[in-house]
């Protein structure tokens, strides 16, 4: 294939093709010299989370052609996705010596150079993707994070331009703005901000070893239950960490999740008899008294207020069921706020007071057998990240 060819296929938009396939297919496609085919691949390998493979093909793609901003772009992705930072800035640079008005190389680059440390020289970054591209939600987002704590005003005018171009709020913006006391309290983090956030999870959640939440679930629900099996929901299942450890529990256990990729990857573990993709509150509600255990570990945090989530939780269970979640505990004078730390205020995690989980609990006619504070998780740094881990009984009468 010529230049003038594949140049005339990149403007149609060729079709990529599936990451998977069988050894002798990769290796022959290695040895092909179109380096269209090549991109295409690595991009999908990248998004299944076989950053390896996309790697390889990406770098054959771009020594075949390295005229393309795109191959340099996305081969940045793939090399800021395994930490190799030097080399993602460089690859972002190449595509912007390629493409000077390059809004989402911009974009990147100012990410990596935050990452290292180079703030100024990551302004810059923002600043240019938003001359490039000034309707560019995630430049608008990527400012405003920088300046969170040194310029909240400035912030705050940048999460608003976002919000505005992206009513959706799959950045989490709207979370950051009432953080920053610039904006109302929302009731939830958006169902846009979670599937994009949990999407890109998707990828590494299984080998956070840090994470417990799954754990201090399936071990509650093992101290509340005893030796019955249940009928149990996996509220908010993501890639099913906690459903090999509920498995030896139920007679039933079916997973829900908005996440599609987190779904996917649930699914392969072979452990569930049944999974949903959907909204919690809205399926709660409508199965009443199908299930004897609800376990929820990390999913309400992303609730603000309750009270739907535990009326919903109340139909759902029968008589005497287990409701067993995790959240972050809240100090101040409120039932609920954004989370305090950055990170999980990122995230699309709120925090709540313990009395405001008994006040809610007793309304919708549940008993707290038992709310203690455990770790949940530890952060970046290693540092443990207090959780609530709270077992609560439908009355049955």
């Amino acid at each position: 294939m010529n230049r003038k060819q594949r140049r005339a296929d990149r403007k149609r938009g060729a079709a990529a093709p599936p990451a998977g396939g069988t050894e002798s297919q990769y290796r022959r496609l290695l040895q092909s010299g179109d380096p269209l085919a090549l991109h295409a691949f690595g991009v999908a390998a990248h998004r299944s989370g076989r950053n390896d493979i996309a790697l390889e093909t990406l770098t054959k793609a771009i020594a075949l052609d390295g005229a393309v901003p795109e191959f340099h772009y996305n081969l940045g992705i793939v090399l800021k996705a395994l930490d190799r930072l030097d080399e993602a800035e460089g690859s972002y640079r190449r595509a912007i010596a390629l493409r000077p008005g390059y809004a989402l190389a911009h974009n990147n680059l100012g990410n990596v150079l935050r990452a290292q440390g180079a703030r100024a020289a990551a302004r810059d970054c923002f600043v240019q993707a938003l001359v490039a591209r000034p309707d560019f939600a995630e430049a608008h987002y990527s400012l405003a994070n920088l300046l969170l704590e040194e310029a909240p005003d400035v912030a705050a005018e940048h999460l608003a331009a976002c919000l505005a171009i992206d009513p959706g709020d799959s950045l989490g913006a709207g979370l950051l703005l009432a953080r920053l006391g610039a904006a109302p309290t929302p009731t939830q983090a958006s169902a846009a901000h979670l599937e994009k956030t949990y999407a890109e999870r998707s990828q590494s959640w299984d080998r956070d070893k840090g994470y417990r939440g799954h754990e201090l679930v399936a071990q509650a629900l093992r101290q509340a239950a005893g030796n019955s099996k249940l009928d149990i929901l996996d509220a908010g299942c993501g890639t099913g960490l906690a459903g090999p450890l509920l498995r030896g529990l139920a007679k039933r256990l079916d997973g829900i999740d908005l996440s599609a990729a987190m779904l996917e990857q649930a699914g392969a573990k072979g452990v569930y008899d049944h999974l949903i993709k959907g909204e919690l509150v809205s399926f709660l509600a409508e199965n009443p008294a199908r299930y004897e255990a609800i376990a929820a570990a990390a999913v309400l945090i992303h609730f603000g207020d309750l009270a739907p989530l535990f009326a919903a939780a109340g139909t759902a269970l029968k008589p005497g069921g287990l409701f067993i979640f995790t959240l972050f505990p809240h100090e101040g004078e409120s039932d609920f706020a954004v989370a305090a730390d950055i990170e999980l205020a990122k995230g699309g995690c709120f925090s709540h007071a313990p009395g405001y989980v008994a006040r809610l609990a007793e309304a919708g006619g549940f008993v707290v057998e038992s709310l203690e504070r455990e770790t949940h998780e530890l952060d970046r740094s290693g540092a443990p990240v207090t959780g609530l881990i709270a077992i609560l009984r439908r009355r049955t009468g």
